[in-house]
C-alpha cells in the first residue's frame, strides 16, 4: 500500500499551532507502524521545507522538521520528467488545479495511490482525501 501526502499534511504535522496538526500528526503516526510507502513528487521536500521555514522564520528549524518527519517512513520522490510534466499539465489544466497541486495530484494518479491532503482544490477537483477521513476509512 503507497499513498501521496500533500505539502499541507506535512506542515500541519510540524506546527503545533495548525488547526489540522493532531490529525495530520495522527496520520503520519499510522502510516509510520503501517509500513505504508508515501510517494510524493521530487519536490515535495523542498516545497515543505520553505513552507515551515517560512512560517516559522527560521531557515534551519525547517529543514530540520521537515527531515525529521519525512525520515521516519519510507518515502519515494518521483522525478520529474518530461512525460509527468506533460501529464501532470493536463491534469491540473483540466481541473483548474495550482501548479504544486497538480504536481501531487498526478503522483498521486501516476503511482495509483490516495492523494491525502487538507486543501480545498484537491478535496474538490483531484479526489483527494483529508487525513481524518482515511483515518476513519483505515482503522
Amino acid at each position: 500500500m503507497s499513498m501521496t501526502i500533500d505539502a499541507s499534511v506535512w506542515i500541519a504535522a510540524a506546527d503545533a499551532t495548525d488547526k489540522f496538526h493532531q490529525a495530520s500528526r495522527d496520520l503520519l503516526r499510522r502510516v509510520i507502524t503501517r509500513g505504508i510507502a508515501v510517494i510524493q513528487p521530487a519536490f515535495g521536500r523542498v516545497e515543505v521545507a520553505c513552507a515551515l521555514s517560512r512560517r516559522l522564520r527560521d531557515g534551519a528549524r525547517g529543514q530540520q522538521l521537515t527531515h525529521s518527519l519525512m525520515n521516519r517512513m519510507i518515502t519515494s520522490e518521483m522525478a520529474m520528467d518530461a512525460a509527468f510534466l506533460t501529464a501532470t499539465e493536463r491534469l491540473g489544466t483540466s481541473q483548474f488545479l495550482r501548479g504544486a497541486d497538480a504536481l501531487y495530484a498526478a503522483a498521486a494518479r501516476q503511482s495509483q495511490s490516495p492523494l491525502i491532503s487538507w486543501d480545498n482544490e484537491h478535496l474538490q477537483r483531484a479526489g483527494a482525501i483529508t487525513p481524518t477521513d482515511w483515518l476513519v476509512a483505515n482503522p
